[in-house]
């Protein structure tokens, strides 16, 4: 009876194990670059604009706020947007390759071959502690795919928001494990966003493409979440009307200082 209650707790012991290293791996893991696949450029003078990333894209929240910016200043374009919530830059990259029957699949937009394509991914790899290094790896992967494929992307910088309050909203057990990942990505720091921008920045110049893109300072929108909590939703992750209104101008005035 001991023997087999030994033999019980040794599988099931490993058992865990397996499953917690296969969780690492799934969840830590770098992408490979994938293979670029053939665009058909098409002669349209139209200017086009695409949008990609997580849940601030999703269900076109600054297509209708952007186009409105551009009007204004005398400049019609044609955007779309494909956005996945709670995807990280991983993910993201990954939504540029998948066929169009999956949902999430941003493909379309890179093979409609926009004129730019404004990026907007990290909330979910701050919030997640995945590391700093893992969002700049993917982050340049989005980067490089767009200029391969001769689209101008235009990024916006990880926004400021209410990681620390989110954080401590979430239950003990996430909670716990969001802190464990930090210590071992951030120096046990839940507040990422400044040592996240900063690796990008870094990794951008490294790779010579900081002058090969727009860059949207987020600063320009919210310096501190502290001091600017209206611009979002009561998650204190999502920007409200306010907050996406401020963001389009932003991006609006960046395409038009290009454009002109």
């Amino acid at each position: 009876m001991k023997k087999t209650i030994k033999i019980v707790l040794i599988s099931l012991t490993f058992l865990s194990l397996l499953f917690i290293s296969f969780y690492l791996v799934l969840r830590f893991s770098f992408q490979k670059e994938l293979e670029l696949y053939p665009i058909e450029v098409s002669n349209n003078t139209e200017l086009k604009i695409g949008i990609i990333g997580d849940s601030w894209v999703a269900g076109e929240k600054l297509d209708s706020l952007l186009n409105t910016n551009l009007s204004k200043n005398g400049i019609e374009a044609k955007i779309t947007s494909s956005g996945h919530a709670g995807a990280k830059s991983k993910l993201i990259y990954q939504n540029m390759f998948e066929d169009k029957s999956n949902e999430h699949s941003s493909k379309f937009i890179i093979e409609s071959h926009p004129d730019y394509c404004i990026v907007i991914a990290g909330v979910n790899d701050a919030i997640g502690q995945i590391g700093g290094k893992f969002y700049t790896y993917h982050f340049s992967l989005i980067i490089k795919t767009l200029l391969r494929n001769n689209i101008k992307p235009i990024i916006v910088e990880l926004p400021e928001f209410g990681i620390s309050d989110y954080t401590n909203k979430l239950n003990l057990i996430k909670k716990k494990r969001y802190e464990l990942f930090a210590m071992f990505n951030n120096d046990g720091d839940i507040d990422n966003i400044k040592a996240y921008r900063k690796d990008l920045n870094i990794s951008l110049e490294k790779q010579d493409l900081n002058n090969k893109i727009i860059f949207i300072d987020f600063d320009q929108i919210c310096e501190d979440f502290d001091d600017c909590k209206e611009i979002y939703r009561a998650d204190g992750v999502h920007l409200n009307i306010k907050g996406n209104t401020l963001l389009s101008e932003a991006i609006a005035k960046e395409l038009i200082k290009e454009i002109r």
